[in-house]
């Protein structure tokens, strides 16, 4: 009933938000008492719900607070009071990046701190060693939420410091983390707006205590929570790039296997980040990443080539210098040889099949439409078409291919801007190009038990007629069509009856 009580009140102001808020501040001023649990918790969702409007009345509701707060008897209304400072902190961080849109007059930055600092040193010096679980979460995003208003405040900031690594020294005592990794991209958020530098001791705790919850075998953390572990590391690394990918890059040198899989999913992170900081540090990234791509371990190399998709989709050019495209398929070769090499008492590991699924998914699903792709890919997928041990990629490659030249013909056959390494690789690609079609032919006619290659490499036949030779433009338009309908079994019902009329022919002539 209360929750509903409270509900109705929040949805009331909407409308009459004086009325409302007034009512809760009479309550929340009676003078030696702590007021019922149902107002703390209204007043909490009207902040969160009307933070601009709540700007005039901060000052006042911080002050009732503050005479109360040890008067505070049980954990349900400590945690009441911690929901209170957490939205109404973050109420205030809301109005920093929003001023222009508040229509009361404007309040500075001290005004804020001044009310919100004795609070902030109460709850600190009393509350942080509480030891319910509960009570601790409370706590946690209260100091947080406070953090991220004081760190606007030059003198307030070494005190903010501390307090941070006390959330981050949080990972070891509450058994819910996510709250923690929660608070912490909450507090680095506030940071990268106020662009205050992070101490370099702060920063490698920060990616240390990140990359361990990563890394963590015993414990680990779910898709969601893994999530907000990347953007932290990916929000520190927009302000201090170097600290980051230098941390990173020692965990792929040494540690764990577990270790250089977190580092590589963060390096990851990194690569897809647009950040202008990142971006310069992308060939930095590259080449710790290509120190571990023949790492024994699958783990790792899978790692590794979901970094490479995170790369390519990233649409940078800056960092060719590492033949990507051909990793995927020497690692597509190395678990296909394996393979081979045992004969007839070989058999497919998962691992090894997972990592083959992964090169074809990768090179399947490239956007061609980045710019700079074209000349990136089409001369070194070239190089891959003929060679037999990477057969096995045809469906893919032929598809990435015929997007390449529909792109380039839908272009008008225009040059694309040059990027450097990409052009200076395309004639590395001219050499195996004048055997492919004979390739693609086999292909084509081979018995394969499942037409599938054979459709695939004529429809990369069909798509490519045109760098062949002009006098097979028609028949090509004619022929290939009439094949793959054939292939695709749209053709079946009259295949079927030749080969009855033939099998009748030959059983009459054995009769005779």
């Amino acid at each position: 009933v209360k929750t509903a009580a409270s509900d109705v009140l929040v949805a009331l102001a909407r409308s009459h938000f004086h009325f409302v808020m007034s009512e809760l501040q009479s309550h929340l001023k009676v003078m030696g008492k702590v007021p019922d649990e149902t107002v703390l918790l209204t007043l909490g969702k009207m902040a969160r719900s009307y933070a601009l409007w709540c700007i005039p009345f901060v000052g006042m509701t911080l002050l009732a607070l503050r005479t109360m707060l040890s008067r505070v008897g049980s954990g349900q209304i400590l945690r009441a009071i911690c929901s209170v400072l957490e939205q109404w902190s973050k109420g205030v961080n809301t109005y920093f990046c929003n001023r222009d849109q508040c229509p009361f007059p404007r309040k500075g930055v001290a005004q804020f701190c001044e009310a919100i600092y004795p609070v902030f040193r109460y709850v600190v010096a009393n509350w942080l060693d509480c030891k319910e679980e509960e009570d601790k979460q409370a706590v946690l995003g209260a100091v947080a939420a406070m953090m991220g208003v004081l760190l606007h405040e030059e003198q307030h900031q070494e005190h903010a410091w501390e307090q941070l690594l006390w959330l981050l020294h949080q990972y070891r005592e509450v058994r819910d983390t996510s709250q923690v990794t929660k608070s912490l991209g909450y507090v680095l958020e506030m940071l990268e707006g106020v662009q205050t530098p992070i101490p370099r001791g702060t920063a490698l705790a920060i990616s240390t205590a990140v990359h361990h919850q990563l890394s963590d075998v015993t414990k680990e953390p779910g898709p969601a929570h893994k999530a907000v572990l990347s953007r932290c590391i990916v929000l520190q690394a927009r302000m201090c790039p170097e600290e980051t990918v230098v941390f990173l890059h020692s965990q792929l040198s040494g540690g764990s296997k577990a270790g250089r899989v977190a580092a590589l999913g963060l390096l990851a992170a990194l690569a897809r980040s647009d950040a202008p900081a990142m971006r310069e540090k992308l060939p930095q990234v590259v080449e710790a990443v290509r120190s571990v791509c023949n790492d024994p371990s699958a783990q790792v190399r899978r790692a590794v080539l979901e970094f490479i998709r995170e790369l390519l989709s990233s649409g940078s050019q800056s960092c060719w210098a590492w033949d990507v495209v051909g990793h995927i398929f020497i690692e597509f070769s190395r678990t296909s040889g394996r393979l081979v090499a045992g004969g007839l008492f070989a058999w497919e590991t998962q691992e090894d099949g997972a990592l083959r699924a992964l090169c074809m998914d990768i090179l399947g699903s490239l956007d061609v439409s980045l710019r700079g792709m074209t000349k990136l890919l089409w001369p070194r997928l070239l190089q891959y078409v003929v060679p037999a041990q990477y057969s096995g990629m045809l469906l893919p490659l032929s598809h990435c291919l015929r997007a390449l030249v529909e792109r380039w013909e839908r272009a008008g056959c225009k040059e694309e801007e040059e990027e450097p390494d990409a052009v200076d690789s395309q004639e590395q690609g001219r050499s195996p190009s004048e055997c492919c079609w004979v390739w693609l032919g086999v292909v084509a006619a081979a018995p394969y038990a499942s037409g599938e290659r054979a459709v695939a490499a004529l429809q990369l036949l069909q798509a490519l007629h045109s760098t062949i030779h002009k006098a097979l433009g028609a028949a090509w338009v004619t022929e290939i069509p009439l094949l793959l309908q054939y292939l695709e079994g749209k053709v079946w019902v009259e295949r079927e009856r030749l080969e009855g009329r033939e099998g009748g022919q030959e059983n009459a002539a054995s009769q005779r």
